[in-house]
């Protein structure tokens, strides 16, 4: 007896509703999506990506925003970065929903983002915020091209990981350093340096930081 399987089903990555966004993001603890009125105002102003669950539903999301936005993390970024360095330029917010804290999950939500925010972006600035709670999707950023360039409070006192798309290294060795050890790490950010590699060790997950 030949017994019929059906064939697997595969995540698709599209534009997602205003609606559908925000059932994902009922869910979120992240202070990015607080409160409610905050989303209302991104959604006007940005572009939602999504991924399909398996099971056919939206799984995880993103906003894809312009950095001149008036909402409050753009606001916030601007205030960190200055204008001059995030004038024309787009962010990503942290993924949100129940497949959006898992790398093996995450990645094409993340490629096809990234592609859109590079073809919008037009050379000019491109970053990515992640919460300091979503640490394990911080080499998945990484080998998308992304380098962490900050650890700070984004529009809240919740600390997130800024990145940034497009940084150049300085030819030398880097300084090794263990992502969970975030005090060595901030240091050397705020001295000009970028993570821009990682490995995993058996002590975790190690990034490489090189001066830009």
């Amino acid at each position: 007896m030949i017994q019929v399987c059906d064939p697997p089903r595969t995540r698709q990555v599209r534009r997602l509703s205003a609606e559908e966004f925000c059932q994902l993001a009922q869910s979120e603890v992240s202070s990015v999506y607080r409160p409610r009125s905050e989303v209302l105002r991104m959604l006007t102003v940005g572009e939602v990506w999504g991924m399909y669950s398996t099971r056919g539903v939206p799984g995880a999301g993103c906003i894809l925003l312009p950095m001149d936005a008036d909402v409050a993390a753009a606001a916030a970024l601007r205030r960190f970065l200055g204008w001059n360095r995030t004038s024309g330029g787009y962010f990503l917010t942290p993924a949100a929903g129940p497949d959006g804290h898992a790398a093996e999950t995450l990645a094409p939500l993340l490629a096809a983002a990234a592609a859109r925010q590079e073809f919008l972006a037009r050379q000019r600035a491109r970053w990515a915020v992640v919460e300091c709670a979503a640490e394990e999707l911080i080499p998945l950023y990484l080998r998308q091209g992304f380098a962490l360039r900050a650890i700070r409070p984004l529009d809240s006192l919740a600390p997130c990981f800024l990145l940034q798309a497009g940084c150049l290294a300085q030819n030398v060795p880097p300084v090794w350093l263990p992502l969970a050890d975030r005090v060595h790490i901030a240091i050397l950010l705020a001295r000009g340096y970028a993570a821009l590699e990682s490995h995993e060790s058996p002590q975790g997950t190690v990034l490489a930081l090189y001066p830009v």
